[in-house]
């Protein structure tokens, strides 16, 4: 009924929360699509003015170039052909200056002037800087083609310009033809046009110089010269634009929504959305066209949608947590109970488990499981953790007798009985204590199994719950490794001024019985055989090999080293002693590792 109930009431909070998502969604993708749109416009809009300022300028070129070439236009007469050229610039406004070039290299033109004055002249092309490198450009071209950027010293400013060779029918080239854009002329059109941009649109030419800008609507006071110009977006007198090419803002909607298409950057206190396109039809550089604007501007539709979506996630949320609250508080003091048992599975038995619950039925059975938890919490102390796991992993099948390959390991504190006479009783418990935790955490490191605690010694198996192939390996790293510990600890005791502790260990392998032994009613689960006996005199025997300045001292049978997997991992052995021990006929080969 509970569990039922607390559905019930999270499942209507989930059902309104997708229709929300889903109606959000929606709505979500309309307002991106809307300022993707939007976007695109701007810079659409921005790159036709251009077009429909510079495209009327290569078709007339076109149109009088074809005139020439078919003697509608005698070439021969310098004063129609500057007059043809007047007539085209009266019908291109975005044309500052026109010209054609004859064999004779002379340079018929007409100059539009800042008045609005257009003058007309024949000058030598010889006479011009780089003159006669574009005159050989036309000369092997075949089509209209916009050049580089040059300036333009009637003019006092750089200037775009478009050519196209002059052939007869027979291909024979007759002459050329040019026309120029002012920078400042495009500038001041492309901003008349771009009005609602409130001068914020511009075009850059290679990486940061700028070709169109309100501030080169009239460029002087910019230093601009033959051998400078262009400025650059810092020479323009414009924060925002500068800050262009700086680490972009990350903003995860604009990125997603824009692409390639714009870019987020701080400047003046504000963020500023860029948006561009890049144009690749006036020149041998590709142009970044673009126009930038505050971000509250672009993204005012999703701001909104967003403000609305946290109004209505905010009371989703809260219709969602009164649900969850209703239907947890009846579920809490349940998965309470669930809890302790899968603690009680795990044998944690160190925290209480129990929290009061308003239902009485849960909270007896909750003070029952904690009851239970001290209980086990003995248990744990006096039975292996292994052991306890390998019977819940296979009932107790696990502790049936059988007969296996094993190592086993004793240890012994030397001289321990008289050094704890002289201690008071608890000081020899927190010795012993910590003495064992620092041996049991090297065993339960390599996979072995304490077995039993005798007084100050340790009787260890490897291989004795579960079938180790390598147990000999485990046994053997893990008494070298609490011949490390100890060291280290001894060091800790006498920098304290306590008695060092010294150490034997003894290791042996081969055949046990394991299993339950004891009576019915109180058993260990232990291994029984000569193996067991063999290990411990070889503890014993290290009394003949320790030397009274020595803190470890672990001896290893042959039979312990002949069943590891990888001996070479112990590096070069020392040479056994044969030594005899008591219970064996045929002597022991025996191995000193420490």
């Amino acid at each position: 009924m509970i569990a039922a109930l607390a559905l019930a009431f999270v499942s209507l909070a989930l059902i309104s929360g997708v229709a929300y998502i889903a109606v959000l969604t929606g709505a979500t993708g309309t307002a991106e699509r809307l300022l993707v749109d939007q976007a695109a416009r701007v810079v659409e809009a921005q790159v036709s003015v251009i077009r429909r300022r510079l495209d009327p300028v290569t078709d007339h070129l076109e149109l009088v170039a074809a005139l020439a070439a078919t003697g509608r236009i005698d070439i021969e007469s310098a004063v129609g052909v500057r007059e043809a050229l007047a007539v085209m610039m009266t019908r291109v406004p975005a044309v500052s200056s026109a010209g054609f070039v004859t064999l004779d290299l002379k340079l018929h033109r007409a100059v539009r002037h800042p008045g609005g004055m257009v003058t007309r002249d024949t000058v030598s092309l010889i006479d011009l800087p780089q003159g006669m490198e574009r005159f050989r450009q036309l000369q092997t071209a075949h089509n209209t083609f916009w050049g580089a950027l040059f300036w333009s010293e009637p003019l006092k400013q750089p200037v775009l310009n478009v050519r196209t060779p002059v052939r007869r029918i027979d291909d024979a080239f007759i002459g050329g033809l040019f026309a120029t854009v002012a920078v400042g002329d495009l500038s001041y059109l492309i901003g008349d046009a771009m009005k609602g941009s409130d001068g914020r649109y511009f075009i850059l030419v290679g990486h940061d110089k700028v070709l169109a800008h309100r501030r080169l609507v009239d460029p002087r006071g910019l230093g601009l010269s033959e051998d400078r110009p262009l400025p650059t977006i810092a020479e323009v007198d414009d924060p925002v634009l500068a800050k262009f090419w700086s680490p972009p803002v990350r903003n995860p909607r604009i990125d997603r929504v824009l692409g390639d298409l714009g870019r987020v950057v701080d400047a003046e206190g504000r963020r500023w959305l860029f948006v561009y396109r890049e144009l690749r039809l006036y020149g041998p550089q590709p142009w970044l066209v673009g126009q930038y604007f505050p971000i509250e501007e672009a993204t005012g539709d999703l701001d909104r949608l967003t403000n609305g979506a946290m109004v209505g996630a905010a009371t989703l949320a809260v219709a969602l947590l009164v649900a969850l609250a209703m239907g947890f508080s009846m579920a809490r003091s349940i998965r309470t109970i669930t809890s302790a048992a899968e603690s009680i599975e795990r044998l944690e038995f160190d925290r209480p488990f129990h929290r009061r619950s308003r239902l009485r039925e849960i909270d007896d059975a909750g003070q029952s499981l904690d009851k239970a938890r001290g209980a086990l919490k003995w248990f744990g102390a006096y039975v292996p953790h292994r052991l306890v796991f390998r019977l819940m992993e296979l009932g107790e099948g696990a502790v049936a007798s059988r007969r296996r390959n094993v190592t086993v390991m004793f240890t012994d504190i030397v001289g321990f009985t008289p050094q704890a006479e002289d201690l008071p009783e608890q000081e020899t418990a927190d010795m012993l204590n910590h003495h064992f935790a620092l041996l049991g955490a090297c065993i339960d490191q390599d996979q072995g199994v304490i077995d039993k605690y005798i007084g100050d010694c340790v009787m260890a198996v490897w291989g004795g719950l579960s079938k180790m192939e390598d147990h000999a390996d485990h046994a053997i790293h893990a008494a070298l490794e609490m011949a490390r510990v100890i060291r280290e600890d001894n060091r800790q005791r006498a920098a304290e001024g306590k008695t060092p502790v010294r150490l034997r260990v003894g290791l042996h392998s081969g055949p046990v019985v394991v299993g339950n032994i004891g009576a019915p009613g109180r058993v260990n689960y232990t291994v029984v055989g000569d193996t067991v006996n063999v290990a411990q005199r070889l503890e014993q025997l290290g009394k003949d090999f320790m030397r009274a300045d020595e803190e470890v001292i672990v001896l290893v049978s042959g039979d312990a080293i002949a069943a590891m997997k990888h001996p070479e991992a112990l590096g070069e052995l020392p040479k056994p002693e044969l030594r005899h021990i008591k219970g064996r006929e045929e002597p022991e080969q025996v191995y000193r590792l420490v």
